[in-house]
């Protein structure tokens, strides 16, 4: 990932603090995986049917996607302790050149459902060189939530809160001790979630003048094929890139959540 060249001197100087995310992701990226596969990818495509993605495919006539797409994940059966059984969805999204753009940890409550747009809240306010945002990947895994804060603290955008519960969920897994929190809560993995996708796409057919055939299709998130516990420079990227994206100061770098409820709006009792 060409950002790695960047984060490289800033996280040797912040070694002591990168070091800080191992208990955690070990806990959350265990080895063997779990059945059902915790950790899942998706590609996405909004324009480029239109416009070229950042590696240069696609452009005006080309096929490729020709509208938003919508991501809706449902806690089908996992149940964290924490604030009536909330479970995290911790979610990287990248550029189709390998570039982290955003990230953001979302709560989905037990038989709940959580929908995004792709245009609208994840790549909505991507974080390095105004990336480009026609096409790409999205990472998720799901989980407990990973830090407890005992007092209320301002927020980056990409940290979903647990309603007034003082749960989070952190997908760079180590923003507590910024805020003075020296030990993160382990996520417990939660396999049990499950993703789907909506693309829109559009495919130019040969001639091209006999005109665009357009189609919208819904397919599931699929298992990465790799244990991040043994691939273990991939999984401290997700988290060391994702802090860079929450600390840098730009306020960019940050999906949203989208809808979907978080017993955000009634205050919950904190369950040890």
């Amino acid at each position: 990932m060409k950002l790695r060249r960047v984060l490289f001197t800033a996280l040797f100087v912040l070694g002591g603090a990168a070091m800080s995310v191992r208990p955690a992701l070990a806990q959350l990226f265990v080895d063997p995986p779990l059945p059902g596969d915790f950790f899942v990818t998706h590609y996405y495509d909004v324009a480029t049917s239109t416009s070229p993605s950042a590696s240069g495919y696609g452009g005006n006539g080309a096929s490729g996607g020709i509208g938003d797409g919508l991501v809706r994940i449902v806690n089908g059966g996992d149940i964290a302790t924490q604030q009536r059984g909330t479970i995290c969805a911790y979610i990287w999204v990248f550029d189709d050149i390998e570039e982290m753009q955003a990230c953001c940890g979302c709560p989905v409550t037990p038989d709940g459902l959580r929908t995004m747009s792709v245009i609208n809240n994840l790549t909505k306010n991507f974080g390095v060189n105004r990336g480009n945002l026609n096409a790409g990947v999205i990472d998720l895994a799901f989980g407990s939530p990973n830090l407890f804060l005992p007092k209320p603290v301002p927020l980056p955008a990409q940290i979903g809160a647990l309603g007034s519960s003082g749960w989070v969920c952190d997908p760079s897994f180590q923003f507590g001790p910024t805020v003075g929190v020296t030990a993160h809560e382990n996520s417990t993995p939660m396999p049990n979630v499950r993703a789907w996708m909506t693309n829109t796409e559009g495919n130019s057919p040969v001639p091209a003048a006999s005109g665009l055939v357009k189609g919208t299709s819904v397919s599931e998130f699929q298992p990465a094929g790799r244990n991040l516990a043994s691939d273990e420079v991939h999984s401290i990227d997700l988290a060391d890139f994702c802090f860079f994206l929450i600390t840098n100061g730009s306020g960019s770098g940050a999906c949203s959540c989208g809808s979907g409820d978080d017993f955000s709006k009634v205050a919950q009792p904190i369950v040890p």
